[in-house]
Order: structure tokens, then sequence, then C-alpha cells
């Protein structure tokens, strides 16, 4: 296994419903975090002991990045997640790995809803955005 440049690793989010995914226009951060909730099985045959089963899988998506309002040709930016998250109110499709994959290495695919979109501009700072993205169906797993 190498390790790698976190700068390698980003996330595609399409910029209008039924495109495909491009890269967030000037990303700093992005983070997948995938979880699956339990189920508590205990009964008084389990001895004092916890038993759980595996329930319901969620996953969800964030990033941030440096604003731009002028926009980027080939990104995907925050005016237009905005509308998709407020306009059109429609999911978006996401991938989450390297942008040009080698053999043997995999990425993260799905659809989701964007709960969360800040953008920020403070005192003689550069001004940022971030996304929240709350995945909905199933996360898919592909392999280059």
């Amino acid at each position: 296994m190498a390790i790698f440049n976190g700068t390698d690793l980003i996330l595609k989010v399409s910029p209008s419903a039924g495109a495909a995914a491009l890269k967030l226009m000037h990303s700093q951060t992005c983070s997948l975090s995938i979880n699956v909730d339990t189920i508590d099985i205990s009964t008084k045959d389990s001895a004092g002991n916890r038993d759980l089963i595996a329930g319901q899988k969620s996953f969800s998506l964030s990033a941030d990045g440096l604003m731009d309002f002028a926009g980027v040709a080939g990104d995907t930016e925050p005016d237009e997640i905005f509308t998709q998250m407020i306009t059109n109110r429609t999911a978006v499709t996401f991938a989450f790995g390297f942008d040009s994959p080698a053999t043997g290495e995999y990425s993260y695919s799905g659809s989701g809803i964007v709960t969360s979109l800040e953008m920020s501009g403070g005192t003689e700072d550069a001004p940022t955005y971030s996304v929240s993205i709350e995945g909905t169906g199933a996360l898919t797993q592909t392999v280059a």
C-alpha cells in the first residue's frame, strides 16, 4: 500500500440534474463518512452483555474551498449547488476518490441531498465556501 498526498483526493459533484460529476471549484478539503446503525438484540439470555446486529447504512460528504464568484469552467461551482439545493430541490450525484484513478485504486459514488451550503468572507481573508451532502440510496465502491 502506498501512502499518497491528500491533495490528490477530490470530491466531484454534478453541476445540474443529469450532468456528469465535476470537481468542486477551488476545493481545499473533502471527506466521506460511512456509518451503520446498530440494533440492540440483547435478551435475558445475553448474560449481561449487549448483543447487536447491523441496521441501516448511511453516508455523508463534506467539502470546503475558496470562493470565486466568477466561476471556473469545468468545475462545479457553489451557485450550481445552490440551484440544485434551493431552486430545484434535487439530489446531486457525486464521486469521491482520485480524479483519474490508476489500476487497483478505488473510488466511491452515489447521490445525495445537499443539506448545507455556507459562503463566508472575513476581513483581509480569502472568501470560502463549505458544503454538506447526506447520501440517499446506495453508496457504490468501484475499483479501477
